[in-house]
């Protein structure tokens, strides 16, 4: 396989007469502490690399989703829009980049176009510079307000494509969308964005340069997971058919239900004839830190994955399969796992085979335990099931199973009504309610309530969490000895005396 991308890229450079660059967007901060620590890292565990990872060559950082503003707020009682500030200040070159999950808010329910405004226009006045826009349904109306907002505030706009394998998402919806976003939104980056891990290698052959020819001199970036175990081997695919940059994570926080590794990357597509700009050493550095990390708060680092073709049938995506392990096992029934992802798989063809990616991994999840627990299928319908098959979240692009809509209609709570009522701004109340605070407090309570929010502590900015090397650190133990001690270590190339 090396031989024959080598000589593919080859005859591209002798066509252009030069070499080109593949740049890697890092997501370690945002997606990869996702798939693997549950979204439990905490802001000062960031701190302490922010400024070599800002050093490294990255082409953009993704810093925050509404992922991490919900676990900021609601398990580590932080503040996210601290968190982008703090990152700010220690990252100056490289753009840190927010995400929104189109028009949802904490919740998944859909919301005014206002408060996703407000939502847009505080990331960026606290530090984003890049705000990336993704919608399940590819459904723009959700997002149009939004991207509008962006743009009127100087951000680059990002927009994300999950991809899917279902009747009718085929290369020329892609690149119809695509193109789309390229011309109507004005998008700086398009996103060919696979969250489960579950393109093909053929696939990634035909979609991306076609993707790439739609929209000419806009950046193309191509985001897979490792669940399959053949992310790398599409990483590096993606740019050799034309991606212009690569989301990776920095190893150990690679691999596993987490992104292809950032070194690995790197030092693949240099091997096949690519210049790419990172910073090995500094890379090494991070990395070394996140493994002493992981050890200290004992949470888990990637391993590659085995190739497991169950994914292409559930294409859980790896942020939301460590969610579900995480509240399985809080609910005391992780032993169910294996249960409910067979039936994830069926669930979300019964409901039209929806991209898997936020919100909709956790709607189905909990459709799929509800049916795993129940004796019936379907006889216990949780709300957003049935709002998302009454159409609250937006025009479905497949119809649901007939058979299955008439259940989930029948036994979901009469309180949802079968026509989803209008949208109203929000703003005005909340400006009434909360006169005499700033617009980043007003969405926080909005979105997480009061006693939430009272319960905020700011961020420990200290050097507790401080990068040491093992030696370091063997030598400063040593010296709290009591009794003096000779010490001598040795290795390759190193040699060290101690009394």
């Amino acid at each position: 396989m090396l031989e024959h991308l080598k000589k593919l890229v080859a005859a591209q450079t002798a066509r252009t007469g030069k070499r080109r660059t593949i740049y890697l967007t890092d997501d370690t901060l945002r997606d990869a502490q996702q798939c693997l620590w549950a979204t439990r890292m905490r802001t000062e565990h960031m701190l302490p690399i922010a400024e070599r990872m800002d050093q490294a060559g990255f082409v953009s950082m993704q810093a925050i989703a509404l992922v991490q503003f919900d676990a900021s707020v609601l398990f580590l009682n932080q503040d996210p829009f601290e968190r982008i500030r703090l990152l700010r200040e220690r990252i100056t070159h490289t753009p840190l980049r927010g995400t929104v999950r189109s028009n949802l808010m904490r919740g998944f329910y859909p919301v005014a176009d206002d408060i996703t405004d407000l939502f847009v226009e505080r990331q960026i006045a606290n530090g984003i510079r890049d705000i990336g826009f993704l919608d399940a349904l590819m459904c723009t109306d959700n997002v149009a307000s939004s991207i509008a907002t962006a743009h009127r505030h100087g951000a680059n706009v990002t927009i994300a494509l999950g991809y899917n394998i279902a009747p009718g998402y085929d290369d020329a919806l892609y690149v119809a969308k695509a193109r789309e976003a390229a011309e109507r939104f004005r998008a700086h980056t398009v996103v060919l964005a696979d969250a489960a891990g579950i393109m093909t290698i053929e696939r990634v052959r035909t979609l991306v340069p076609a993707m790439k020819l739609a929209i000419g001199d806009k950046r193309l970036e191509f985001n897979t997971h490792c669940l399959t175990g053949l992310g790398p081997w599409l990483a590096i695919e993606a740019a050799v058919h034309g991606a212009d940059s690569i989301l990776t994570a920095v190893d150990p926080l690679a691999n596993g239900n987490s992104l292809p590794a950032s070194q690995m990357i790197a030092r693949n597509l240099r091997e096949i004839g690519f210049d790419v700009v990172v910073n090995d050493g500094l890379l090494d550095e991070v990395g070394d830190y996140l493994g002493a990390l992981a050890e200290r708060e004992r949470q888990p680092v990637g391993i590659p994955a085995e190739y497991e073709p169950s994914h292409y049938i559930t294409q859980y995506a790896g942020g939301a399969m460590s969610n579900l392990e995480s509240q399985l096992k809080l609910a005391g029934i992780s032993d169910k796992l294996p249960a409910v992802l067979e039936e994830i798989g069926r669930v979300r063809v019964e409901l039209g085979s929806p991209i898997m990616v936020t919100p909709y991994p956790a709607i189905i999840a909990a459709q799929a335990v509800m049916n795993v627990l129940n004796n019936e299928r379907y006889k216990v319908v949780p709300d957003e099931v049935k709002k998302y098959v009454c159409g609250y979240f937006g025009a479905l692009p497949l119809p649901v199973d007939g058979n299955v809509k008439d259940r989930v209609v029948a036994n979901g709570s009469k309180d949802v009504a079968l026509t989803p009522p209008a949208i109203e701004p929000v703003l005005p109340a909340l400006r009434q309610r909360y006169k005499s605070i700033g617009d980043d407090e007003l969405l926080l309570r909005y979105m997480y309530g009061d006693e939430k929010v009272n319960g905020l502590a700011p961020t420990a900015t200290g050097d507790c969490f401080s990068v040491h090397h093992p030696v370091v650190d063997l030598v400063a133990g040593l010296a709290k000895r009591p009794r003096q001690t000779r010490v001598q270590v040795s290795g390759n190339g190193f040699s060290l005396n101690a009394n």
